[in-house]
């Protein structure tokens, strides 16, 4: 009987050691989702570009990165950006869960299916595109502005 007992206390604090775990786990994974990262300082720029009806935003940390995306801006042609993916918005692609890394941001007129998609396909399987594809590029890609 006194068995029973201590196994009923003992059971009801290992609750309120996983209850607090759990909330510490919760709090610790929407930090790393969420804005953790803000804008990139070495930044030069940061363009919007639209996907079939979408759009998301990219910097870029060089001159010569913001002179290509503005001759394609100019241009009005659709084609291709690219980058490396990283989870999280960067502080600049809301309301998507990723960015890209300015560093890796080009513009072309051709790239492989693999990365092709749109921001809500990167969104809605995040982990894969992370950890199997690892860049997004999309085709028809259009840069609409500079902010």
């Amino acid at each position: 009987m006194e068995d029973d007992h201590h196994l009923q206390v003992y059971g009801m604090g290992l609750m309120r050691v996983v209850e607090r775990l759990s909330g510490m786990l919760a709090i610790a994974f929407l930090a790393a989702c969420g804005e953790a990262t803000g804008p990139n300082k070495e930044a030069v720029a940061t363009f919007a570009v639209e996907v079939s009806g979408e759009e998301f935003r990219v910097q870029v940390t060089s001159e010569e990165q913001a002179e290509a995306f503005r001759a394609r801006m100019a241009s009005g042609v659709e084609g291709v950006v690219s980058g490396s993916l990283i989870s999280g918005s960067g502080g600049i692609n809301t309301p998507w869960k990723w960015h890209l890394d300015a560093a890796t941001v080009h513009v072309s007129d051709m790239a492989i299916e693999l990365c092709d998609g749109r921001p809500s396909m990167v969104d809605a399987d995040l982990a894969y595109w992370l950890n199997n594809v690892g860049q997004f590029c999309p085709w028809g890609a259009k840069v609409v502005r500079e902010e």
